[in-house]
Order: structure tokens, then C-alpha cells, then sequence
């Protein structure tokens, strides 16, 4: 058979399967829709009777019931069913009425690829020029959710969301884990034309034995955010910034050095808060805040309840006390959901040993860190 021939037989072979495809997406588009409409008069009820459109709890239950049905020789494993049908639901949720977030901005920075991670792309997103105005946004009732920086796992917690914590009413609904990939980058890709070098702190800082070996000599600038680095390296050649490498195809810049950060297991995990509580998953984690009286065994005492009822603590973190020098507050992070009947036990007792005590909120445990899809990949670590 001639080469023509074969692909004529070849082709006579595919118009079937394809024409079947070309039915079948009719029949998913026609039930998509079908979701959609369901989900908009979900969402007209859940107004009338002024519950929040975004429930992650009942997400997560969809999501979780679908991974356990399908099966890997059906045609896609569970990971690829879970990831289609979680762009519907974001989808669905947007159809209902576009989800308000503000994060820590510009757009283009890596609390916004978060955000983007979290929320998808039909979400509504406010930029916020700094931390107390992301939580003032969510307060206000501009947006109806607040994300930001919470933990990196080389530099540590973000004080400034710590000390904003301690201020605020709202509660923290999730916590999400991301990787984090740094570069160096400039509008021209010459190492040697570079005298300052811009970033967000926590950035530079976890890149400072890099650039104690291969930069020593240049100025090291802090800045607000990555993409204000972005900016800066954008108009002056003198100027790089460190950065996500996608930041480079946001700003037009050229990465000359990739993957510097000092541990290549770097992730950073972000908290999302709003006005309103998360439900018990099953597998959640609680965030706490204390002031524990300035007296010896204090600190000892508030937390030999915790012991004693079996409930784990996850996280200590410790914030100066502005308010009385020298004295501090605690943040706990505890194992379970305080509905649960033992960690509202522990925290019944804590309270009865502390000055002050307040519970955040409750969120799902995630093991294992968010790889950022392609799309969501915009750009710097804050």
C-alpha cells in the first residue's frame, strides 16, 4: 500500500473516534451548563438566607467523592479528575456571583499566583499596597477574603501578619502551601552591569548565601514586593531583582541565574481569612493567640493542658507585646478543629491561664505543598 493509501485508511479510522469525541464534549458542555444553572440558584438562596458563597468545606467533600469513584483504568486517575472538576467548581462558584479577594499586590506577585491557585482566574482580586490593608479590605467588606504571606520554611514566620492577626476579628477559613523557585533577573541579562539587586526581604534572605558567593560587593535593596523590584530592574540596567523566573515574562526581564535559593525544599504557606468560620473537614489544624502572665512557669502552665488532653501542637510562634515592653504573645497552631470536643477541652484550659486568649480559626491540614500551575506561575514570592 502506497504511503497515500495508508494515510487515506488512517485517517477513515479516525473521522469515527473523532465525530464520537466531537459528541460527547456536546453532552459535557450541555451538563456543565446544566451544573452552572444549578449552582446560580444555589447561590440565589444562599444570599436570601445570607450565607457566603464560598464554601471550601462542601468543596472539599465534592472534590474528596469524586477522587474516590473514579478508578486509574476508567481512562484518568483521581488526581487528573480532581484537578478538571476543581475548574468547574471555581467555575460554578464565579457563576454564582464573583468571589471578592484582596492580597498583597501588585498583581503579578506571588500572594497573587496563591490567590489565583485558591480561587481561579473568574475571582474578583484586589491588589493591597500593604498587609494591614489586605485585612482592612476583607473588614471593610470590600473583599470577602483575605490572603497573605503566614511561614516560609527557611526564613521563618511573617511577623508583620502575626502582629495584624493579633488586630483583627476576622477568621482564618485555609492555609495553603506553595514552592517557591527564585532567579535573578534584568532588562539585559548582564551579570557584570548589576550594582544593586531588589527584592522583598524575605527573598533576599533566602538567597543570601548565593549572593555572599557570586554577588559580593552589590547593594542589596529591599522592596515592598517582588514586582516592585521587577519594576525597578525594568528601568534601570543597573538594577536586578530576585524573583519567581516567570516574573521575567511579566516584566520583560531576562533571567541570568536560576534556582538560588539556599534549600531547594523552599515553600512559603499562606493564610486565607474572612469574615466568617470554616466547618470540620476531619483533618484540620487551629490557630490560637495568648498573652501569658509575666510571672515564672507561666508559659509551662497555659500549655500542660494540651499535654494532658492529647491535643498536638503543630506550631509556637512568639510576637513582642507591643503594649508592654518585654512581655510577649504566643501563636499556637493546634492538631484538630476547635469544634472538636478535645481541642475546645484544651482551649477551655488555656484560657483560664492566660491574660488574654483568642482563637482564630480553624483550617484543613495540607501535607503536602501546591505545585503552581503553568498559568498561575506570575511571579514573585510576595
Amino acid at each position: 500500500m502506497t504511503y497515500t493509501g495508508k494515510a487515506a485508511e488512517l485517517t477513515a479510522q479516525l473521522t469515527p473516534l473523532r465525530q464520537k469525541i466531537d459528541a460527547l464534549d456536546i453532552q459535557i458542555l450541555s451538563l456543565i451548563q446544566q451544573r452552572a444553572k444549578t449552582a446560580i440558584e444555589l447561590g440565589k438562596i444562599k444570599k436570601k438566607i445570607q450565607m457566603p458563597i464560598m464554601d471550601l468545606a462542601r468543596e472539599k467533600e465534592v472534590l474528596a467523592k469524586l477522587g474516590q469513584i473514579v478508578k486509574a483504568q476508567d481512562g484518568l486517575g483521581p488526581e487528573a479528575i480532581i484537578s478538571v472538576f476543581t475548574e468547574i467548581i471555581k467555575a460554578c462558584r464565579a457563576a454564582q456571583a464573583p468571589v471578592k479577594v484582596a492580597f498583597l499586590g501588585p498583581a503579578g506577585t506571588f500572594s497573587h499566583a496563591a490567590a489565583l491557585e485558591q480561587f481561579g482566574r473568574l475571582a474578583h482580586f484586589i491588589p493591597c499596597d500593604n498587609l494591614s490593608n489586605v485585612f482592612k479590605s476583607c473588614e471593610n467588606g470590600e473583599a470577602e477574603f483575605a490572603l497573605v504571606p503566614f511561614e516560609n520554611t527557611t526564613e521563618g514566620i511573617v511577623g508583620q501578619t502575626l502582629d495584624l492577626i493579633r488586630q483583627t476579628d476576622l477568621r482564618v477559613q485555609e492555609m495553603l502551601t506553595l514552592k517557591v523557585s527564585l532567579a535573578l533577573m534584568s532588562g539585559h541579562g548582564e551579570i557584570n552591569r548589576i550594582h544593586t539587586i531588589c527584592s522583598h526581604p524575605q527573598a533576599l534572605a533566602q538567597c543570601r548565601n548565593w549572593l555572599a558567593l557570586n554577588m559580593p560587593g552589590v547593594e542589596l535593596r529591599p522592596t515592598v514586593s517582588t514586582a516592585a523590584g521587577a519594576s525597578l530592574a525594568q528601568s534601570d540596567d543597573s538594577f536586578a531583582v530576585i524573583g519567581h523566573p516567570s516574573l521575567a515574562t511579566f516584566y520583560n526581564l531576562t533571567v541570568m541565574s536560576g534556582n538560588l535559593q539556599d534549600f531547594q525544599h523552599n515553600q512559603t504557606c499562606f493564610l486565607i481569612f474572612s469574615r466568617d468560620d470554616s466547618l470540620p473537614t476531619g483533618n484540620d489544624r487551629t490557630l490560637v493567640w495568648f498573652a501569658a502572665p509575666h510571672n515564672s512557669g507561666s508559659l509551662y502552665r497555659c500549655l500542660q493542658p494540651l499535654a494532658d488532653l492529647g491535643v498536638n501542637l503543630t506550631r509556637l510562634h512568639s510576637r513582642p507585646n507591643v503594649n508592654s515592653p518585654w512581655e510577649y504573645l504566643f501563636f499556637l497552631e493546634l492538631e484538630g478543629h476547635f469544634l472538636d470536643e478535645k481541642v475546645l477541652s484544651a482551649i477551655v484550659a488555656l484560657e483560664t491561664e492566660t491574660v488574654k486568649c483568642r482563637v482564630v480559626g480553624s483550617y484543613q491540614a495540607r501535607e503536602e505543598p501546591v505545585k503552581l500551575k503553568p498559568e498561575n506561575s506570575l511571579g514573585p514570592l510576595f
